[in-house]
């Protein structure tokens, strides 16, 4: 019997960071029995992270062409570059599915490619997809499309999946949704979390790219109300982005400098400590509403559940999959300062017996749903149903 063979083309993969990249990593690392190779953009310490991996990765550089941009044609060369590396792999490796990682631009590549060379193909997307690429009619055009030729369209939460109905117009019974997973590691003993343990030294998280939307300034301005009633309480910030300085800069001005650590970008050890130190994950997310980016899954939610950490979450994109409100932690409106420091004042009454509650019912949530070997066989399941 031949080994089925998976061709995964996206535009953006590890070691960048963000939660598809990490959700198409942890899928294609367990499926057993399958040889998966992804074509992607190059990234700064690309060469490291592909040769641990058991698929073989292929980069190459994608950039637009800015002198393209008043004719709007600036993202020609990167449809065109996409489609010559694909149609060459294709050749050579003769995959039995391919796969696209994004409605646009890998999903009209890989739509066009599937036809050509007769191969099943699969489209992903998350939840900040449909209504981003929806406000376009360019864009939008394409992605329905690229959906309207693959056999199966596979959405990361049913956030995402809403999004493929009502933006894009793809029929329900074409989508299946594959939620994503937490990694082993957050499940060892050894890292767990023991939050409301020691009340003068609570310790609030957050791990993500410094973006808007993550909600890091409501935390820094919840931060000099909580620090009143919790003297000893700190707040971490792992991740790095374009919002860094301005955060730093807003920490000093509320007065909270001293009691703010951005951590910047951790390695896998230094992640998994961070989590077990942490009294409660706190990542109001919100849309963009600009945009229509927003909170796919939210896998950090599901690490901090996994590591028995309360969380406190916005209300915005599929969190719902990953808090269970008023049962783990709570959801609010991620611009709220008020609502974001009441909840985190929730999770520490009754001199941290709530923490324990809420991280414990997380914990148990997480060995419940979240583990990455049960989504890999779903999606297998899906893709070579034989």
């Amino acid at each position: 019997m031949n080994t089925p063979r998976l061709f995964l083309l996206t535009d953006d993969f590890l070691p960048h960071q963000g939660g598809s990249r990490v959700y198409y990593h942890e899928l294609l690392s367990r499926l057993e029995g399958v040889d998966c190779r992804v074509l992607t953009r190059q990234q700064e310490g690309d060469a490291a992270f592909d040769e641990r991996q058991v698929y073989q990765v292929e980069r190459m550089g994608l950039s637009a062409w800015e002198f393209l941009k008043p004719l709007r044609m600036q993202f020609l060369p990167i449809y065109v570059r996409l489609l010559w590396r694909t149609i060459r792999t294709i050749r050579r490796f003769k995959p039995t599915v391919l796969v696209a990682g994004e409605l646009v631009p890998t999903g009209p590549v890989a739509a066009l490619c599937a036809r050509w060379f007769r191969i099943p193909l699969v489209v992903f997307t998350h939840a900040e997809g449909p209504p981003t690429i929806g406000r376009t009619r360019f864009q939008s055009r394409l992605a329905r499309w690229a959906c309207g030729q693959a056999r199966w369209v596979i959405a990361a939460s049913d956030n995402a999946q809403d999004g493929l109905v009502r933006w894009l117009g793809v029929p329900v019974e074409k989508i299946e949704v594959v939620l994503p997973g937490v990694s082993e590691e957050h499940f060892e003993e050894r890292f767990r979390a023991r939050p409301g343990q020691k009340m003068d030294e609570i310790t609030l998280l957050s791990v993500s790219r410094l973006i808007e939307r993550k909600g890091h300034r409501t935390v820094l301005e919840a931060l000099p109300e909580l620090i009143r009633d919790f003297p000893g309480m700190r707040y971490v910030v792992v991740g790095t982005g374009p919002l860094e300085n301005e955060l730093r800069a807003l920490a000093h001005d509320l007065g909270v400098a001293s009691q703010v650590r951005f951590a910047g970008k951790v390695d896998a050890l230094g992640l998994m400590a961070a989590y077990a130190a942490a009294d409660c994950f706190v990542l109001p997310n919100m849309d963009n509403a600009e945009t229509g980016d927003t909170e796919g899954f939210g896998i950090v939610f599901g690490e901090a559940a996994a590591h028995g950490v309360p969380v406190v979450g916005g209300r915005a994109g599929g969190t719902t999959h990953s808090i269970r409100d008023g049962e783990t932690g709570f959801r609010v409106d991620g611009a709220n300062v008020k609502a974001v420091a009441d909840a985190v004042r929730r999770i520490f009454r009754n001199g941290g017996l709530y923490a324990r509650t809420y991280g414990e019912a997380g914990r148990q949530m997480a060995e419940r749903e979240f583990h990455w070997s049960g989504r890999a066989k779903r999606f297998k399941q899906i893709v070579f149903p034989g």
